[in-house]
């Protein structure tokens, strides 16, 4: 009678496991979603694709223009995506960080059903559990970019692939031809966000895996006939009517915006060969020693030669992106998102098996991150006690300081403990899930400093003052989210940087010079201007008649 009962216990405990972790989806859903809203749109990034989708409803459907300026960094995708959603649900802050919000939860989704798939249910959660865990991917997925969409698309490339060629066994050729297929849509979609990087990840990952493993069988399972076909269909119609709408448009896109950003620093972003290196260890900081440990016994685990092996592709992957931006000379945080979602599935391989060391490590150095934040913020704080932003971050970022020592503390002691590996399971979702916790604050802690970041107070203060239709002005600087509130471009004087191309185009937009526009000011009856101190004190000086509304980040608000 014995095993009957213990039979029916691990049943119920089972069910009350399912039921915990059905209540904490719903719980992360909500508060998924609910960070996209309540903050205001950060410059540069948030304000220039909220406006871009904006001004898409307003006028041409193909052809991106920002601040009433054709743009052509990036193709459409996104911005096609955002502007439906703008004229579904209205346009906000937080309908503008939709997209974002949506692509990083569906990554979770992708993650844990590919885990799944590969090794099981267990490893599927614990993929997801560390991919939450990266402050890195929560903060990109509440932060309006291009950059968690594309890491998501080619997530959904990769996770087609991985799920292709574990079926080519199968008796029907089906299963894997349809996969196929999905990978091929995804690198076309990836290519309609970003550009040619959208099928180089996932092309280079390929070729450099197939010369390692040596698996020739794979190239018979890539469904090319179709797959390019269908791939060409979605991602060429585009770049065929851009390039008819714009002649200058295949040079600029191709060669500037992808071969001259990666080989030249004409983009002023160049940092040492190591920064992603530092950007990752940070972005991943709690099961760092994991991923360490994966990467490297993958690299020296045996695998037959000519089978398929997920966890070489996985590895190849991983190093793969963050060799190929490394060696750029543009580098940018978020350049490095696809590694996460791909090494915490690597992480979750069972063959590399569980290690309590690892858990406890990474607990060590949680702690350890957590009383730097305290030291820092502490020392800052006496410093700088008199400015608004240390006095709005401070007690966020304390909170969470102490809440992840706690919470790190708490898993050392569960992870050294030499008992059973659920504990250390234990203690790596409590980590997780404070480092989650982390990321939370830092976007709450953010929503306090809107007037160092965003245009939005500047817009309201020229809204409230503002009569009638009066041209705003944006001198030698430009604040990406100030079109976006005020729903109207500004007038660009003496300032080009993103807006050479439109400009070269359309001179009439802007004005070239500041002598033309105080000349043009001061015939005006009524208008406002935006910029830098520095030339505010020059038109001070030249007695121009101003008057000064507010400051915000170093800029001038003025109105005739």
């Amino acid at each position: 009678m014995v095993p009957i009962h213990s039979h029916h216990h691990h049943q119920h405990h089972h069910h009350f496991g399912r039921g915990m972790l059905a209540i904490a989806a719903l719980i992360f859903t909500i508060v998924w979603f609910g960070l996209l809203t309540g903050r205001a749109l950060y410059d540069p990034d948030e304000g220039r694709y909220a406006e871009i989708p904006r001004e898409m409803l307003e006028g041409d459907r193909v052809i991106p223009h920002l601040n009433g300026l054709i743009y052509l960094e990036k193709p459409p995708l996104q911005y096609w995506i955002t502007a439906l959603a703008f004229r579904l649900f209205g346009e906000s802050e937080g309908i503008a960080r939709l997209w974002t919000g949506v692509t990083g939860y569906l990554s979770l989704g992708v993650v844990f059903f590919v885990g799944r798939r590969l090794w099981g249910f267990d490893a599927g959660l614990k993929a997801l559990m560390l991919t939450a865990g990266s402050v890195l991917f929560v903060l990109l997925g509440h932060q309006l970019t291009l950059d968690m969409s594309m890491s998501f698309l080619l997530l959904g490339a990769l996770a087609c692939f991985l799920l292709a060629q574990m079926q080519r066994e199968l008796p029907t050729p089906r299963p894997w031809r349809l996969w196929m297929l999905g990978c091929w849509v995804f690198m076309a979609l990836a290519v309609l966000t970003k550009g040619l990087i959208g099928v180089l990840i996932p092309g280079a990952t390929l070729v450099l895996y197939g010369f390692w493993q040596r698996d020739r069988e794979m190239l018979r399972f890539l469904n090319i006939r179709w797959g390019l076909a269908l791939f060409l269909l979605i991602a060429s119609p585009w770049f065929i009517l851009a390039a008819r709408a714009n002649n200058e448009f295949l040079q600029f896109f191709f060669v500037r915006e992808h071969f001259q950003r990666f080989l030249t620093p004409i983009e002023h972003r160049t940092e040492p060969w190591w920064f992603f290196v530092v950007v990752l260890i940070v972005g991943v900081l709690p099961w760092l020693v994991d991923a360490v440990r994966a990467l490297w016994k993958t690299l020296k685990k045996s695998s037959s030669r000519g089978r398929f092996d997920a966890e070489r592709v996985l590895w190849v992957w991983c190093v793969f992106v963050m060799v190929f931006f490394s060696l750029s000379d543009s580098k940018l945080i978020p350049y490095i998102l696809p590694v996460v979602p791909a090494l915490a599935l690597l992480c979750s391989a069972p063959s590399l098996g569980e290690s309590r060391v690892s858990t406890a490590l990474g607990s060590a150095l949680s702690l350890s991150a957590a009383v730097g934040i305290l030291v820092y913020a502490s020392a800052r704080w006496s410093s700088v006690a008199d400015r608004p932003l240390a006095y709005q971050l401070h007690p966020i970022l304390t909170f969470s300081g102490i809440f992840l020592a706690v919470v790190a503390g708490f898993c050392l002691v569960l992870a050294w403990q030499p008992v059973e590996m659920r504990r250390v399971g234990i203690a790596r979702t409590l980590l997780c899930g404070a480092w989650f916790f982390v990321s939370v604050s830092i976007l709450l802690a953010g929503a306090g400093a809107e007037r160092f970041f965003s245009a939005r107070e500047m817009a309201m203060a020229i809204r409230s003052s503002s009569t009638g239709a009066a041209p705003v002005f944006a001198v030698q600087t430009y604040a990406q989210s100030l079109p976006f509130y005020l729903k109207q471009p500004v007038v660009l004087v003496d300032y080009h940087d993103e807006f050479a191309l439109g400009l070269g185009q359309e001179p009439q937009k802007g004005m070239a010079t500041v002598q033309e526009f105080t000349h043009v000011w001061r015939t005006l009856a009524n208008g406002y201007a935006i910029m830098p101190d520095s030339t505010w004190a020059r038109f001070q000086a030249q007695g121009l008649p101003m008057h000064e509304i507010t400051r915000f980040s170093r800029r001038v608000l003025v109105r005739r």
